[in-house]
């Protein structure tokens, strides 16, 4: 093999690598998709919520907010996050979301819609009366705040029926637990629950037998101590004659 042939084998390699080269950036630059307009990004992320592809519209409303936070979009943007959220039961990162709104534009027209939803997402996440009552209590704080805060918005009249059910929830946990403690015969501890019950919720249905049971504790307890005090009595005069 003679030198030209050498170099021209060499040229040629160089020309097929610089073209695969080319084409591998043209093919870099043909694959990369353009950054999308706001309003696209809007759209898109509304066809995924539509579709309930919450992750999707998760994702969008995040691209759409975070590389056009000027964009009127913008706004829009970070309600839909926490409505994606808040569809596919993601209850807390939901109040999150809606709570950061609410931080970030006091003043926006949104707010008691925001407020309302960050109850309902508490109430979503509310156990059952014999458990913990966390979420229902910060519900009821959710609720209440949006009847003080917006008294004339038009979501009153669903807080107000959610904040009901949260009021019942509270008087059947606490009637559970008073009889929970009349039945193990910790007549103190299930007085103080029957009378808290009837002072805090007058018109729970349950108050009658309430009243029953707190009689019949204060009878037991007065029971227990009445055999103290007589022989409490025979030792005093035990003591004196000797």
């Amino acid at each position: 093999m003679t030198r030209k042939t050498v170099v021209q084998g060499l040229l040629a390699l160089v020309l097929i690598g610089a073209c695969c080269g080319c084409g591998a950036v043209k093919g870099w630059f043909k694959s990369k998709k353009p950054d999308m307009p706001p309003e696209a990004l809007a759209q898109e992320g509304l066809k995924d919520l539509k579709k309930k592809n919450y992750t999707d519209a998760v994702e969008t409303f995040e691209k759409l907010r975070d590389r056009h936070p000027y964009s009127e979009h913008a706004v829009l943007a970070q309600i839909k996050v926490a409505d994606a959220y808040f569809y596919d039961k993601k209850y807390e990162e939901a109040y999150q979301a809606y709570r950061e709104f609410e931080k970030l534009h006091p003043t926006n027209k949104a707010v008691p819609y925001c407020i309302y939803r960050e109850g309902l997402s508490c109430y979503r996440q509310r156990s059952t009366i014999d458990r913990d009552q966390t979420y229902t209590r910060r519900a009821i704080d959710e609720f209440k705040r949006l009847k003080q805060k917006f008294p004339q918005s038009e979501f009153i009249a669903k807080a107000d029926k959610y904040l009901a059910l949260c009021l019942k929830d509270l008087a059947e946990h606490e009637f559970y637990v008073a009889e929970f403690y009349y039945k193990t015969k910790r007549y103190q501890a299930a007085i103080d629950r029957y009378q808290g019950l009837m002072q805090e919720y007058p018109n729970f249905p349950q108050n009658a037998q309430a009243k029953q049971h707190l009689k019949e504790c204060q009878e037991l307890l007065a029971a227990q101590d009445k055999p103290k005090g007589i022989l409490s009595g025979l030792t005093s005069i035990f003591d004196a004659k000797w």
